[in-house]
């Protein structure tokens, strides 16, 4: 048995446990589900329109990554996160459709924390084209508007895991998802994918192409 847990931005999946309790100031209304969780889940998200479903850490990778993949939703994947670790946000830009959604997920999320952020462009070639440094120059500009402390980072390599490894314990991962065909990911994983699979942390894969 499952319990899905909605509140006021966002809807909550976990495993049904004896006690239930949320330290914030919310409503959150208990729903028992027996079945196949992604179904479930997947039906639920669709028709009350959720922004975030936000999920433990799971066990099982399959399950992870289906959440990931059919949920029509952003995804909070809630990994080993500590209350009492001192996160920044680990900004991922590029030149992407998902960038000025993801970027704005980023500013919401640092607001909420009260946290500063760090945005991180990656490029696999030693020079950053023109969309890479502008992607970052509008991302600064907004988290400067905002008032959000940041600091606007640049490095070569292989994204995935740069954003894993930068991520370290100590930050949120911000990054939006793959616009890949889930069919294709089932023979090549996408990047949010490969990010989720090594990070240590927290991590909002943010979806731009749906409703929200």
């Amino acid at each position: 048995m499952f319990i899905f847990i909605k509140t006021w931005c966002c809807s909550v999946w976990i495993r049904y446990t004896r006690y239930s309790t949320c330290s914030i100031n919310c409503k959150v209304n208990l729903i028992l589900r027996n079945g196949d969780i992604i179904e479930e889940l997947r039906g639920e998200v669709q028709s009350e329109g959720y922004d975030v479903t936000i999920i433990g850490a799971s066990q099982k990778r399959g399950m992870s990554y289906d959440l990931v993949q059919y949920i029509d939703s952003s995804i909070f994947v809630a990994n080993n996160y500590d209350s009492n670790q001192s996160y920044r946000i680990l900004l991922a830009v590029d030149d992407s459709p998902a960038t000025k959604k993801t970027v704005k997920y980023g500013v919401r999320v640092a607001q909420a924390f009260g946290i500063g952020v760090d945005i991180l462009t990656i490029s696999t070639k030693k020079e950053f084209g023109k969309d890479y440094k502008n992607a970052a120059a509008w991302a600064a500009k907004l988290l400067r508007r905002s008032g959000i402390e940041y600091k606007n980072r640049f490095e070569v390599g292989d994204p995935s895991h740069l954003i894993a490894t930068n991520g370290g314990e100590d930050h949120i991962i911000v990054m939006g998802a793959s616009s890949s065909n889930p069919l294709k990911t089932l023979f090549k994983s996408n990047k949010p994918l490969k990010v989720l699979e090594n990070c240590k942390c927290p991590i909002l894969i943010v979806k731009w192409n749906f409703r929200g």
